[in-house]
């Protein structure tokens, strides 16, 4: 494996588990008025970082020597 993408690929995939905990930890309040609040954008973030993670291992995986 390509050792430059494997690295950020783990690096990707370790910001992806701190946005899911920060989601999970952070949690939903609800305030007098009866409106949510909730970090929603960790969400996406989250996701979306899986995916850079994967692509960059199967990159690392095709480019292996």
């Amino acid at each position: 494996m390509n050792r430059r993408y494997f690295i950020a690929a783990v690096l990707c995939f370790c910001a992806s588990w701190t946005c899911q905990m920060l989601y999970a930890r952070k949690g939903a309040t609800v305030d007098q008025d009866g409106m949510l609040h909730e970090q929603f954008g960790f969400i996406p973030l989250g996701w979306l970082l899986d995916l850079v993670g994967l692509v960059l291992l199967v990159l690392a995986w095709v480019r292996r020597k």
